[in-house]
């Protein structure tokens, strides 16, 4: 077990805990988000599931409702992702239209019908639900730009590289069509995870 995982968890988990209905000014304006899941357990408690951040100032509160709360999956990879193990769960052949990006104008022009906006809202909505139902976030502020990023590479190698933050057997982003590569870390995260580590000293740094 990794005691510095094990002390970002107590002390992340410990961060006031967030849903859809959060007051803006709750949040700070600038920082790192955490993701938690329900069903998903470590150490003892909450499991974080997913990290993120921002790369323009202010931006925090923005970046949040494009991943969480925004239906788009095409502004963000963790709807897409969500999307994908949603479909594939039920072999749902829609999971091909999924998969198409819209932002292109050549796209939408080829692929964009009545009859494919509404199975793609659709779609949207069982995202939407699931994140309402299952999911809440915490913040830790964090104000410099390449520090958030620096940061949360280290966060997410610190949790990737834990033995005891492995997924629940039921855990959604197990039944992602790219497993292999996906989804047994038991992160909604693909990029950040190979890096050095925190150590135990670096967490207890954290200004929480």
């Amino acid at each position: 077990m990794s005691k510095a995982c094990q002390l970002l968890h107590e002390r992340i988990s410990a961060l006031s805990a967030f849903t859809g209905t959060y007051n803006p000014t709750d949040l700070p304006t600038n920082g790192i988000y955490f993701v938690f899941e329900t069903g998903e357990t470590a150490h003892g408690g909450r499991r974080i599931v997913r990290i993120g951040t921002h790369t323009g100032d202010n931006n925090l509160q923005k970046r949040i409702n494009e991943h969480l709360y925004t239906p788009n999956k095409d502004r963000s990879v963790f709807r897409k992702h969500l999307g994908r193990c949603i479909l594939n769960v039920r072999k749902d052949p829609a999971l091909s239209q999924w998969e198409i990006d819209l932002t292109p104008s050549a796209n939408r022009d080829n692929h964009f019908t009545p009859a494919f906006k509404e199975a793609q809202d659709k779609v949207e909505a069982e995202v939407s639900d699931y994140i309402t139902k299952n999911l809440s976030f915490a913040v830790l502020e964090v104000e410099a730009g390449q520090m958030r990023l620096q940061l949360e590479s280290s966060l997410l190698a610190t949790i990737a590289q834990c033995k005891e933050c492995e997924a629940s057997g039921n855990w959604l982003g197990r039944n992602h069509p790219n497993r292999l590569s996906f989804g047994t870390i038991g992160l909604w995260n693909v990029q950040g995870l190979k890096g050095p580590p925190m150590t135990e000293r670096e967490v207890e740094m954290l200004q929480l």
